[in-house]
């Protein structure tokens, strides 16, 4: 069975939004083959974001890259569309308008259509990245990566909900969050800043808690055992010092309404879904990346999709210096 190490470069933050368009499921194909050419060592991906531009106001765009867990720090966005037709001046001239906005120096515009020559030379001209995504053909695949699937051997891991212990006052209450429900985005931390704090879901948490904490890793796959099913576990944290914070509606002092009041999380116990056996997943999606300024393919990537109890997951596999005799590899693994 042929095996690929591949080096998991960025850090990628992906919203909500609906997993099963097609258009969508480009855009986070794009977040992840885009950011090899970041020239950082590592990088945060986040899509699609709403950044505040010079204004105020909030503009959405596909793709941001920043060097920090901070996606109003980005020093690239990325917009991405999917339609029919040449792409032409106007869309180049619009991102323009949107780079002015934002205040960030670089952009990359990638379609799944060609542009025209006049699209070309403006961004040329004013240093902005034209990248087409475009099926690939089995054939070149196979050139480099003959399986018509992946395997993966790491643990796929959903957390379905978690019991937050917060203290209110002289009393630990408990909380249910449900991980496909508003609650997740209730757990803060500190920016720093007084009374200031930031929002982080459930699957963050226990991402950086449990999984990237070595030793509570392997408490936890301990728990998993071999085999294609998904198995339930329970994983605890405590914090005597508590790092976390829940924002709870409470009613006010008047009894007139409701205030939302911040407390200090003890714990939280992750009720969590994982398999870690070895399984193949066929290819369902190919691609070529272009650099339309350069009339060149700079990237290859394949996809399969992992069902986990109903809900879709993506392996991408990405190689990306084309052309030259020592190729190299990435890949991400996200819903």
């Amino acid at each position: 069975m042929p095996k690929v190490t591949v080096e998991g470069k960025p850090r990628l933050f992906f919203s909500n939004n609906d997993p099963d368009k097609s258009w969508r499921l480009k855009e986070k194909i794009v977040a992840v083959v885009e950011s090899y050419f970041q020239g950082l060592d590592d990088v945060y991906a986040f899509s699609s974001i709403g950044i505040r531009n010079v204004v105020g106001d909030s503009t959405e765009v596909d793709v941001a890259y920043s060097s920090i867990p901070d996606p109003t720090e980005a020093f690239e966005f990325v917009q991405v569309r999917d339609r029919a037709g040449t792409q032409g001046r106007p869309w180049v001239e619009q991102i323009l308008g949107q780079q002015r906005s934002l205040g960030i120096n670089r952009a990359t515009m990638v379609s799944t259509e060609p542009f025209s020559k006049k699209a070309i030379r403006l961004a040329k001209d004013q240093n902005i990245n034209l990248r087409v995504l475009l099926p690939e053909t089995e054939q070149n695949i196979k050139q480099w990566y003959a399986p018509d699937f992946i395997g993966i051997q790491k643990p796929l891991v959903q957390v379905a909900e978690a019991s937050i212990l917060a203290r209110i006052g002289d009393k630990i209450c408990e909380f249910k969050a449900d991980a496909e429900r508003s609650l997740e985005n209730n757990i803060l931390v500190p920016t720093g800043k007084a009374d200031h704090y930031k929002a982080i879901s459930l699957s963050k948490v226990f991402d950086v808690d449990v999984m990237q904490d070595t030793k509570r890793h392997d408490e936890f796959l301990e728990k998993i055992p071999e085999g294609a099913a998904f198995h339930k576990a329970t994983v605890a944290m405590q914090y005597e010092q508590p790092r976390l914070y829940l924002k709870v509606v409470e009613p006010d002092e008047g009894g007139s309404g409701t205030a939302a009041q911040v407390h200090p999380i003890s714990a939280v116990v992750f009720f969590v879904k994982a398999t870690r056996q070895f399984t193949n997943y066929q290819i369902s999606h190919r691609y070529k990346y272009v650099d339309a300024l350069a009339d060149e393919v700079i990237a290859q990537t394949i996809v399969s999709e992992a069902g986990a109890d109903k809900q879709r997951w993506y392996i991408c596999l990405v190689r990306h210096s084309i052309g030259k005799e020592n190729y190299q590899m990435g890949g991400a693994f996200f819903r």
